[in-house]
């Protein structure tokens, strides 16, 4: 049954000193202490003492008010436990303060005719005396003191005395909780400036890595160019000579983006250089690269790669392609020819063996190498570019210098995808006859 109302008295001397001494102290706990957990748990602890209760809790409301309360703090002492209230006892306490938007004093809550959903419900919650906390006409939680045993009689003076604590702590509760909310915000944005900036420090490592500039050679001249969906990608390329007038050209892609895609794949360029030196074999040469992927590359990690030498004495391209998107050759006459021999990603296996593929590469022939960021870059319908839309641009287009059909593919692929966010690493290398050669 509900307490019988009591009719209201002047406060006693007593009380008026426990609500000054309060007051008092209240200041300097919030002129010491900046953080809001420190002040919650000074406020429960003092009105623990002031009305000689078993428990007290603070809850606080998040920003949309018909959300259960999401903080609670209380004493733990001898004969009292440590942790939440029970979600019932919590919602019809709280829902209870925010319809009637007065106190609740309870001699015996789960014997309490207005809370007849807890009748015989098991809890440690017994008598209750709750006030609501309100911040400019707005109920932002609720502060009580319970008693483990039933039977507790709250009297009027009791009620008051809790009103006037959670009438002055609100507002200092408010202004603490949004001065711990600015704080993390401000420390947020801190580390989100760290981050960006370490990233941009390794993007711009990994840009020195990849050619900065053309490559020209006898007659020919390669161009190629990455752009990341992150900072860091994992999307990379090369090309250098070799002995013999030959050059070598290279695309990588490693599984994943981000930091470690990019470690990974700095490992990967630094050892193809060291074993696709022009005295190994291309099958060779493959196979030791794979022993060095594998080695360093964690679970789950792998490489696709396409690697080509270019003899232009000979007018011969040799290639190998370990798992990449295969690269198209465009005859003069705009037949495209996809070069797919080969074999696994680098990383799977250890032990792995590449094919060689030979093709014969012509004054007007023209090479296109892309990483899988290109044909399945997604628009805002998340409809792909597709392989047959960047066959049709390289079949039509495929004769314009390296450098300008490398801007018109990705700027048709930039045109397509509209305002969607670029979701992969898109790197391409185009390798085609000297202009005005």
């Amino acid at each position: 049954m509900p307490d019988p109302a009591v009719t209201s008295r002047e406060p006693s001397a007593e009380r008026l000193m426990d609500e000054l001494r309060f007051l008092s102290e209240l200041c300097q706990v919030v002129a010491a202490k900046s953080d809001v957990q420190p002040i919650l748990d000074w406020i429960v602890n003092k009105t623990i003492v002031l009305l000689s209760a078993d428990e007290g809790s603070i809850k606080l409301l998040g920003p949309d008010v018909g959300q259960v309360a999401k903080t609670l703090v209380r004493r733990q002492s001898p004969g009292t436990e440590s942790g939440s209230w029970p979600a019932p006892i919590s919602i019809s306490v709280m829902g209870f303060l925010m319809h009637h938007g007065g106190a609740l004093a309870s001699s015996d809550l789960l014997n309490d005719e207005r809370f007849a959903g807890l009748r015989g419900f098991q809890s440690r919650i017994r008598s209750v005396l709750a006030v609501p906390l309100n911040v400019d006409g707005r109920i932002t939680g609720m502060l009580a003191v319970t008693t483990l045993e039933p039977g507790r009689q709250w009297s009027p003076n009791e009620t008051q005395l809790l009103s006037i604590v959670a009438s002055n702590s609100a507002g200092v509760i408010e202004q603490a909780r949004l001065r711990t909310e600015a704080q993390e915000m401000q420390r947020f944005e801190q580390e989100n400036q760290r981050i960006e900036l370490e990233l941009n420090q390794a993007r711009s490592s990994q840009m020195n890595l990849v050619p900065s500039g053309p490559l020209v050679a006898d007659g020919w001249e390669v161009h190629g160019r990455v752009v990341p969906a992150q900072q860091v990608g994992g999307d990379a390329f090369d090309y250098f000579l070799l002995e013999g007038d030959r050059l070598a050209v290279a695309i990588a892609d490693v599984a994943g983006k981000g930091v470690p895609a990019a470690l990974l794949m700095s490992n990967m360029q630094a050892s193809l250089r060291a074993f696709c030196n022009g005295r190994h074999s291309i099958p060779e040469a493959l196979r030791h690269l794979n022993r060095s992927v594998t080695r360093s590359a964690t679970a789950g990690k792998f490489i696709t790669l396409f690697y080509a030498e270019l003899d232009p004495a000979a007018g011969r391209l040799s290639f190998s392609n370990a798992g990449h998107n295969p690269p198209l050759l465009r005859r003069r006459d705009g037949s495209v020819e996809m070069l797919e021999v080969g074999g696994l990603p680098l990383g799977i296996f250890e032990e792995s063996d590449f094919q060689i593929g030979n093709t014969p590469l012509h004054a007007g022939d023209a090479l296109l190498l892309y990483s899988d960021g290109i044909p399945e870059a997604f628009d805002t319908r998340d409809e792909v570019f597709g392989d047959e839309r960047l066959m049709e641009l390289w079949r039509t287009e495929g004769q314009r210098p390296p450098d300008a059909f490398i801007e018109l593919l990705l700027s048709e692929v930039a045109r397509f995808r509209g305002s969607a966010s670029q979701s992969d690493d898109m790197t391409v290398v185009v390798l085609g006859p000297r202009s005005g050669a």
